[in-house]
């Protein structure tokens, strides 16, 4: 649903943009309110399918109440007056779920983002700099209004709940109350794809004031402005990206595309300018390592990549051939939805060393259970007993596909 979406930025100082609708600040990379937009999308796509008591069966004669167990008990009076066991809760027919609202909408705010110097500069003085403060008023006014279709909501699921909660009690389900209940339901579905249209704008929103701030940066490094990282501001960066990658979200059933998680790219992609890859490259001592890249160029007459080493303590651009340079994961996956889109326990892939900008062979010892949380691997290391380092954390972003011709760890 999300198309690719590039690299954050990388430099170092502060910005913050200033939203001035009622002296609120915008953080619009707070990850986690991207991701309960995003989860709560997927949950909210599988709207539309009735309870089977409230559709009705042809022309049954209790018009579509639920059929009864062997076990269920016919009358009240045949279900005791002091087994609790046996009470109408007991019947698998009348059983159901309640209308739950998930966690409160998380509040936005702004969240410190470092820019470099020259970052800065170019913002001042290009116009896209008033394109970001004018979707940032966007993104404000959306969020207000997918709190109050929340708010509204509300009532309407309360009523659904009260409602099933007399059927389910008296064991009966008289037509005036099938027809209500639908009513209720159609109501709260239709309230329901409203509020997941509002959170895909806000969400869309989110993803181009990204690319905006990363366009600047793209403006301050063609206009000659080299920009200088800090090795611990590298670090924060690179695990910001992998925080906020786009969670990917679908239709029921819908499978997820290349490059979501550990679904492989099209055997004809190409990365595209200023994507981070990995690239497996010749070292001074004439080792191979696979280290964390960003695309400068393609070459479709050579099939050849120009790519800066991200480390700027390296500064070097290498020249590789296709099969030398793998694509990072677009979109993370999310494990409630597609579990399908990870890695299974015990595959060998290829990691980021945390703190490092190489890769190394690892085994997936855990998988995330939430969007948030990230694979526990053990990385191949002789200098332990059983050959392998201690459970160390890698965000999706920066686990692939195994290749090989890089040293181990």
């Amino acid at each position: 649903m999300f198309k690719e979406h590039r690299n954050e930025d990388f430099g170092s100082g502060h910005q913050y943009y200033y939203c001035g609708i009622g002296g609120d600040f915008l953080g619009v990379h707070h990850n986690s309110w991207s991701d309960y937009c995003s989860q709560a999308i997927g949950r909210n796509s599988k709207v539309g399918k009735w309870p089977p008591h409230i559709m009705g069966k042809g022309k049954d004669k209790n018009l579509g109440s639920p059929k009864r167990s062997v076990d269920s008990p016919k009358s009240p009076k045949m279900r005791g007056s002091g087994d609790a066991s046996s009470s109408s809760s007991s019947s698998p027919a009348y059983r159901r779920e309640q209308l739950l609202r998930s966690s409160p909408l998380p509040p936005i705010t702004v969240t410190p983002y470092p820019l470099s110097t020259s970052t800065e500069m170019a913002m001042a003085m290009s116009s896209e700099a008033q394109a970001l403060q004018e979707r940032v008023k966007v993104l404000s006014d959306v969020v207000h209004e997918l709190q109050r279709s929340r708010d509204e909501n509300i009532p309407h699921m309360n009523a659904i709940n009260q409602l099933s909660d007399k059927i389910v009690s008296e064991e009966k389900l008289a037509v005036s109350n099938r027809n209500k209940l639908k009513g209720m339901y159609e109501k709260c579905s239709v309230d329901t794809e409203r509020e997941v249209t509002l959170m895909k704008k806000a969400l869309n929103t989110v993803y181009q004031i990204r690319n905006i701030r990363h366009d600047l940066r793209i403006q301050a490094k063609n206009s000659g402005n080299k920009e200088t990282i800090r090795r611990g501001a590298l670090m924060k960066m690179l695990l910001n990206c992998a925080q906020t990658l786009p969670l990917w979200i679908g239709s029921s059933g819908e499978k997820p595309p290349p490059l979501c998680g550990a679904v492989p790219p099209e055997q004809n992609y190409v990365a595209k300018v200023n994507d981070m890859v990995a690239c497996l490259v010749r070292g001074s001592e004439g080792e191979d390592n696979w280290i964390l890249a960003e695309v400068v160029n393609y070459n479709a007459a050579t099939n050849k990549y120009e790519v800066d080493d991200i480390d700027e303590e390296q500064k070097e651009r290498h020249t590789l051939s296709r099969r030398r340079v793998y694509p990072l994961p677009l979109m993370r996956a999310n494990p409630e939805l597609n579990p399908e889109a990870l890695y299974s326990k015990g595959s060998i892939v290829m990691a980021l060393y945390p703190q490092t900008t190489c890769f190394y062979k690892a085994v997936i010892n855990r998988l995330p259970t939430l969007a948030t949380e990230e694979y526990e691997v053990l990385f191949e290391d002789p200098t332990y007993a059983d050959g392998f380092s201690p459970p160390l954390m890698v965000a999706q972003r920066y686990v692939i596909q195994i290749k090989e011709g890089g040293k181990k760890k």
